[in-house]
């Protein structure tokens, strides 16, 4: 399944240290320029996700939202999360593509 490719993903550019998770250091990341892509909890907030999908407007990122994002990058509890690295972020915006267009 293609959402496996995404968490798989995900899960990688973690543990090769090129995504960095938590509100305050990846909105830090998005208004530095260091963000490549962000990605939100399917369950955060209103609130939240309207804050970043503008944020990331501004910035001209893609912003995706993804069930259960704490869970696919090794941190539980984790709503917002940002890819540092640029082959990372288009294998996720390729994964997640694939994904959509599955469904």
């Amino acid at each position: 399944m293609n959402e496996t490719k995404l968490r798989g993903a995900m899960g990688f550019a973690m543990r090769a240290g090129k995504c960095i998770a938590g509100d305050f250091a990846c909105e830090r990341a998005v208004k530095r320029g260091g963000a490549r892509l962000v990605l939100l909890d399917a369950a955060a907030s209103g609130a939240t996700q309207e804050r970043y999908f503008g944020m990331c407007e501004r910035a001209g990122l893609p912003c995706f939202t993804v069930a259960d994002l704490g869970r696919a990058i090794g941190k539980d509890g984790r709503m917002v999360a940002a890819v540092t690295d640029e082959r990372f972020a288009q294998m996720i915006r390729d994964a997640y593509a694939s994904d959509k267009n599955a469904n």
